[in-house]
């Protein structure tokens, strides 16, 4: 996720990776929170699962912008679907 951009990659290109980076960690912390028997651990994960969630509400607002800005846009479109799609997972 914190690679450097590149001369073709473009701002909203990398928030979709942004946002697929944050659907997949949240999974595998909640995995491990689910698991985890150490209270500290789960603290940090429960930390970091907060912090994913307050970034997605970020990027949730910054689509919403776009959207509204750029209506034709099929990059900005995709960005606010994926944002749109829930973190939430079934266990």
């Amino acid at each position: 996720m914190y690679k450097y951009l590149t001369e073709s990659d473009s701002l909203i290109g990398s928030l979709c990776r942004e946002i697929e980076y944050i659907r997949q960690r949240y999974k595998n912390v909640s995995i491990s929170h689910s698991i985890s028997k150490d209270k500290l651990l789960r603290e940090r994960l429960l930390d970091e699962i907060l912090n994913l969630k307050q970034r997605r509400m970020e990027l949730i607002e910054i689509s919403n912008e776009f959207n509204n800005t750029y209506q034709t846009s099929l990059s900005a479109m995709l960005f606010y679907e994926l944002c749109q799609r829930p973190l939430e997972i079934k266990i």
